[in-house]
């Protein structure tokens, strides 16, 4: 069987099949180039609980990273990365519009934007034509357009296809699974699927060994778990009162953690079907000043709590909050190493990288940026160590090294000084 084959339904959606041992190719083959996500979170960290004290393998995880202790040795924590200060605007719009590309932010009112070229748009340049979707972008706010001294605009977007033209993500999680299936149906033609695909399903079940059979079997059985899950937010969201036509955000999540697990899953779905290669997620728009109060101990906005002005109690919500986003990561390390494809994970196949465009948010400092990156993208890599690196390293250091990793021929981008992978 090819790495490619596909199910066919009869509206015309697609199901691309996740790795098989009928599909294994041979040792001597050119290996396929690694999956790559961007996870952005806004509002920067507390940065009394995030970096070790210690260097190397044996560092004491802050509180703020306990939660990745089930998979350790499945990533990095980089310290001292960061982008130069003069490349910034005050404020958090402007150093997250630039977050994955270093370049300096114009100022703008939103007609005359301009920032750089993203780190995830080379790759998707490179590799994108190997997979059905180039790329996929993914949040779970609308971007404002409201205007000031830096249009809003920015802090909505970290993929910039051109440097005068940022990337829409996609926010809401029954369309972003729909685009996975190509089916353009947005479940008008079919309940699941599932149901849609049955027919080709049937077919493909003569080529599968014991083993593959049960994969498949995993691997529909999460697709229409996903499904009901996202029917069951959507429906939690729609009142009675008013029509859901009329209701802009009836197709989002009224939870914001199921919004967001959703959507990571989204990206993890679509990496072991091969839909992409390539995913940006946003956790939250710059200045997100969502509530999580919904978390134990936590009274307030995101956006508010970021400044503490050195206050304890709001500190230490500010690190909670910090805390459930790498959970979050955690979880979804976890579950992409649970995906066996051959002798690796899909984990093992992928760099994902975690990040936020400050440091303290009570600072608005782009210097010593809270950087984490899991996975080995193919590669031979030992994760689980703390790399601390010299003051003022450019983060555009990291960003390389990952633009190396996924086939980009090239020695420069941004500041960088050299490739970190």
């Amino acid at each position: 069987m090819n790495r490619r084959t596909i199910l066919k339904g009869l509206s015309g959606a697609t199901v691309s099949l996740p790795w098989l041992e009928s599909m294994a190719a041979p040792k001597t083959k050119k290996k396929q180039v690694p999956r790559v996500a961007f996870l952005f979170m806004p509002n920067g960290i507390n940065p009394h609980h995030w970096t070790p004290d210690k260097s190397g393998k044996n560092y004491e995880s802050k509180d703020i990273l306990k939660p990745l202790e089930p998979v350790r040795s499945e990533f990095d924590i980089l310290t001292n990365l960061g982008h130069k200060k003069s490349r910034h605007g005050d404020g958090h719009y402007a150093k997250t519009a630039n977050f994955l590309s270093g370049e300096k932010v114009e100022k703008s009112t939103g007609y005359n934007m301009r920032c750089g070229v993203s780190a995830d748009q080379i790759i998707a340049n490179k590799i994108g034509g190997q997979t059905p979707l180039p790329s996929i972008e993914l949040g779970i706010q609308a971007t404002s357009t409201q205007t000031g001294e830096y249009t809003q605009v920015y802090g909505g977007h970290i993929a910039w296809r051109q440097a005068t033209k940022p990337l829409p993500k996609e926010i809401y999680p029954q369309l972003a699974f729909d685009r996975l299936f190509s089916s353009g149906s947005n479940g008008k033609f079919f309940n699941s699927i599932l149901d849609d695909i049955n027919q080709d399903a049937k077919k493909l079940d003569k080529y599968l060994g014991v083993e593959d059979r049960q994969r498949m079997d995993e691997f529909f059985t999460s697709i229409r778990a996903m499904e009901l899950r996202i029917q069951k937010s959507v429906k939690a969201n729609v009142g009675l009162k008013v029509p859901v036509e009329q209701r802009p955000d009836a197709g989002k999540p009224k939870d914001l953690e199921t919004h967001m697990r959703l959507m990571l899953d989204i990206i993890i779905l679509a990496f072991q079907m091969r839909r992409t290669n390539v995913a940006t997620f946003m956790f939250g728009n710059a200045v997100c000043g969502s509530s999580f109060s919904f978390l134990d101990g936590v009274d307030g906005g995101f956006h508010q709590l970021s400044h503490h002005g050195n206050k304890k109690d709001k500190m230490k919500m500010y690190g909670l909050i910090n805390k459930f986003h790498i959970k979050l990561y955690s979880e979804m390390l976890l579950k992409m190493r649970l995906i066996k494809e051959g002798d690796e994970s899909l984990l093992d196949n992928s760099l994902v990288m975690f990040g936020s465009g400050l440091r303290d948010g009570n600072k608005h400092s782009p210097k010593d940026l809270p950087i984490l990156l899991a996975g080995k993208g193919g590669q031979k890599i030992e994760r689980g160590n703390h790399r601390v690196f010299a003051e003022e390293t450019p983060f555009c250091n990291l960003l390389l090294g990952m633009m190396q990793a996924s086939g980009v021929e090239s020695s420069q981008f941004g500041d960088s000084t050299a490739a970190i992978i």
